[in-house]
């Protein structure tokens, strides 16, 4: 089956990886001895989508009984509103604790910038390991996103741009709301900040959320 140009039938079932630490015991929030909590999730067709022509993919959606699902085609725009992606997740999120009974987040401006530089990041390496070896929390040390923690955690998800930013900002939040970790990390109670990034490469949406409370 043959897709005209500027049609994809993309493959995608959000990958999506989520990773905690518990700084209280780290000296400056930067130095790990302690142990930490990996979270993971990998999408079992993400060799396939490296690999796949753009003009030949199918969406493939896994579903909670693990079936693909095949999807219709669409058109990848050009450009996208992060902010509008970005204050949808913010808005399902803080919702999520509000009926947990938690407290809502705060925005935290280091946080996102330090967010929106990991979802660039993340393009390169999909990964808590940025693109240099080290972990994502070294972000941190950046003068420019420098953010003393007691607790940080991030969430990572990537997925091929279907949907419109309301639509795509619930499709990634529905990913990590499924999975374990994800969702663990997003109702945390220690949290009290949250930043958020998006990044648009021209095929994949990558988004980020950075969680923490700062050392007092």
């Amino acid at each position: 089956m043959r897709i005209g140009k500027g049609l994809l039938l993309t493959a995608m079932a959000a990958l999506a990886i989520g990773y905690w630490i518990d700084g209280g015991n780290i000296p400056n929030g930067f130095t790990i001895d302690a142990a930490l909590n990996r979270i993971g999730l990998e999408n079992p067709f993400s060799d396939t989508l490296k690999n796949t022509n753009l003009d030949e993919k199918i969406e493939i959606l896994t579903s909670k009984d693990g079936k693909a699902v095949l999807m219709a085609p669409f058109t990848s725009p050009e450009t996208i509103d992060y902010v509008r992606v970005e204050n949808e997740i913010m808005r399902l999120l803080n919702e999520l604790r509000a009926e947990k009974g938690l407290n809502t987040l705060t925005k935290n401006e280091t946080l996102k910038q330090a967010a929106d530089y990991r979802a660039v990041e993340t393009g390169t390496s999909f990964s808590h390991t940025r693109p240099d070896g080290s972990e994502f929390y070294t972000v941190f040390q950046n003068e420019a996103f420098w953010y003393e923690y007691q607790t940080v955690g991030e969430n990572l998800a990537m997925a091929t741009y279907f949907k419109d930013e309301e639509g795509m900002a619930a499709y990634l939040f529905n990913g990590w709301m499924e999975s374990e970790g994800h969702y663990a990390n997003m109702v945390r109670p220690e949290y009290k900040e949250v930043g958020i990034g998006v990044h648009y490469d021209g095929e994949f949406l990558y988004a980020v959320q950075l969680f923490g409370t700062q050392r007092s």
